[in-house]
């Protein structure tokens, strides 16, 4: 088994944000298109038809991190060995969980969307060009929709 040689990111930063690109405000309220058939949103309320679409109420996390700039062992890392970046996050009332992937040469920055209101735990590691995986940030926490 290889050992991960990044260095422990620093705390996530979040920055949750009220609108999204492929949403829409109605009555002051946040939609995200929402695709899936039925006619519940999985919140449990009903889904929003607006302009022949289906909505739900949707909320957002904007993550934010800094670049590791050194290895665990003290060398440097430059920025062109980085391959990227892997952001877990989990949620408490389903125990749900999955990752985000984001791709060298995007900015340290990810967004995360949710139809369902929660608390979301988020943790992120940096991968190098040979698939290693530096050791988890500090784990950031979100109250989407509460």
């Amino acid at each position: 088994m290889r050992k991960s040689m990044l260095t422990r990111l620093g705390a996530l930063s979040l920055l949750l944000l009220a609108v999204q690109a492929n949403a829409v405000t109605i009555n002051g309220a946040n939609y995200k298109q929402f695709t899936s058939g039925g006619s519940k949103c999985p919140d449990g309320s009903s889904v929003l038809i607006y302009n022949r679409a289906k909505y739900c109420k949707a909320y957002r996390a904007n993550l934010s991190w800094s670049i590791p700039a050194t290895r665990a062992d003290g060398t440097p890392l430059k920025e062109s060995e980085l391959s990227g970046y892997e952001v877990y996050w989990t949620r408490t009332i389903d125990d749900a969980k999955g990752t985000i992937k984001v791709a060298k040469g995007t900015s340290a920055t990810a967004a995360f969307e949710a139809y369902t209101p929660d608390t979301y735990y988020f943790a992120i590691s940096a991968v190098d060009s040979k698939g290693l995986k530096s050791t988890l940030s500090t784990v950031a926490q979100a109250a989407l929709g509460k």
